[in-house]
């Protein structure tokens, strides 16, 4: 299959999934309230936290190297499984370390989430994350496109369907089962997709995942790695530090109104991935006038969609939010404006550090996280104690811009690609997405 019309299936993908995700995030939040959404944000983080520290890089290492081997994963899939081993050890026992010393309990874990089923879940979430990623990351370095779209599609309705069927029913649950319950449907959701995930692989690459612990296959990929590691977990602060500094500063309740901005803010983040996973295994070959321009083209896309969306949901949010989560969570909206610039930053360094990986920069992606998390840190502890929420969402997006403002210098000065035609959509670039449309047409009738 071809670049543009991986591009136009990836990109008529994200409209269903949007809109899932979308109703699936809104139910929950009405279902948990502003006290239950602060917890469940803390214990998201320390989900994150540790698929991304155990991980290792190996998500991205896993599309780099299966597509620069010529489409053969044999190699990544055994060196994940070891990793996978590794961590049925070590994430069990990282966590059974902070659910057992009071001190890292108390700054990490909620205060209504220390019975040992929370601990459960935050293990089992874990590892079946990183087994999906694993797997998803390997079939996008085979570009196997269809099934990627058909499992985002998956996903997003069985988020929603489930969301409403406990939101139809809440009136039954005592108040304080209702976040155990919504931790055990994202558990479930979480499995039905893993197995999902693993059936796929079967069919699709069907090599025996056999550990290795031979280091001169190791060493090579994990060396590669280290520096988008090393930048993924700065990412991983720039993202997730006001959560927990909101949380200290201004307490579980605000932390609530502050995670609904942020996932609104965050839905954006299903228009440009879905690009960068098209893209990126193109981009891991060789470069030529024809590839950059396609690029600069999705690029275009993704931006000029991501800007038009968050104009109107910053126009509508004074209706929207309240009307969809309740009155209570009016005070999300002052930061939600302040959020939607940075996550616009956002959705265009996830493309842009693509290209800089490519041009042999990956170390510039490294230096602008640094920047980022540095402007992060020393804004979050400046402005949440003085503004609150509002203060969180204006350190991110200023944090945000930074990141984007050092790829763009380095695109610019070092790899002298022109960045004036990367953001907004040409007039020709309509007649383009026209013409794909009504390939796509032709194709469908045809069949």
């Amino acid at each position: 299959m071809s670049l543009k019309r991986d591009t136009l299936y990836t990109f008529l993908t994200q409209a269903p999934t949007l809109v899932l995700y979308f109703v699936a995030s809104t139910l929950m939040t009405r279902i948990l309230g502003d006290e239950g959404r602060g917890a469940f944000a803390l214990l998201q983080n320390q989900v994150s936290f540790m698929v991304l520290v155990m991980g290792f890089g190996l998500g991205f290492g896993s599309t780099y190297f299966t597509a620069k081997d010529h489409g053969d994963p044999t190699r990544i899939v055994r060196i994940c499984a070891s990793l996978l081993l590794i961590n049925m050890v070590l994430v069990p026992a990282t966590f059974l370390l902070v659910f057992g010393h009071a001190h890292l309990r108390n700054v990490f874990i909620p205060a209504k989430a220390t019975h040992w089923a929370y601990l459960a879940y935050l293990v089992l979430t874990v590892i079946l994350t990183q087994l999906t990623s694993f797997i998803s990351s390997i079939l996008l370095g085979l570009k196997k496109f269809r099934a990627l779209n058909q499992m985002s599609i998956a996903g997003a309705a069985l988020n929603a369907v489930a969301f409403l069927v406990l939101y139809l029913v809440r009136g039954h649950i005592a108040p304080e089962r209702v976040l155990p319950w919504v931790l055990g449907i994202l558990l479930g959701i979480t499995l039905i997709i893993a197995l999902l995930w693993v059936a796929i692989y079967v069919r699709m690459v069907g090599i025996p995942p056999v550990p290795t612990w031979d280091m001169t296959l190791i060493r090579p990929v994990f060396t590669f790695v280290m520096i988008s590691y090393l930048g993924n977990f700065i990412h991983l602060i720039n993202y997730r530090f006001d959560v927990w500094v909101v949380g200290s500063y201004a307490g579980t309740a605000q932390l609530g109104l502050y995670t609904v901005a942020v996932s609104l803010g965050q839905m954006f983040f299903y228009i440009p991935d879905p690009f960068a996973k098209v893209i990126q295994p193109y981009l891991f070959g060789e470069m030529s006038p024809a590839l950059l321009a396609k690029f600069k083209f999705i690029m275009r896309l993704s931006c000029t969609t991501v800007a038009i969306l968050a104009a109107c949901l910053g126009l509508a949010a004074p209706w929207l939010v309240p009307g969809l989560f309740g009155s209570v969570f009016r005070d999300s909206i002052s930061a939600l404006w302040w959020l939607l610039p940075g996550i616009i930053f956002v959705c265009a360094s996830k493309l842009l550090g693509l290209l800089v990986i490519q041009g042999n920069m990956i170390r510039f992606n490294l230096y602008g996280a640094a920047a980022a998390a540095v402007v992060t840190i020393g804004l979050d502890f400046l402005l949440v104690p003085r503004w609150g929420i509002t203060g969180a969402a204006v350190a991110s997006s200023l944090a945000y811009l930074t990141n984007l403002v050092v790829q763009g210098a380095v695109v610019r000065n070092r790899l002298k690609i022109s960045l004036h035609d990367m953001f907004i959509l040409h007039l020709s670039d309509f007649a383009r997405l026209r013409q794909l449309a009504q390939e796509r047409l032709a194709i469908t009738r045809g069949n």
